[in-house]
């Protein structure tokens, strides 16, 4: 049985010049390969608390046209 991989995705610090575009590239690419993906909002303030409410499962539909 073949274990089911997980990418999560998390941006720290401030605005970053072409993010978006390479969450959405990286998001089809690990979809493209029955990669889970999870985004997590707020960068690192939620994870270090052990917080999950803040994670976001992605799919290819929800970022390919990404603008924040």
């Amino acid at each position: 049985m073949t274990e089911r991989k997980t990418l999560a995705i998390l941006v720290g610090g401030g605005p970053a010049p072409g993010i978006n575009s390479v969450i959405g590239a990286a998001v089809i690419r690990a979809r493209l390969e029955a990669v889970d993906v999870l985004g997590v909002r707020d960068g690192f303030e939620w994870i270090m608390q052990g917080d999950i409410d803040h994670v976001t499962p992605l799919d290819i539909g929800e970022v390919s046209r990404i603008h924040f």
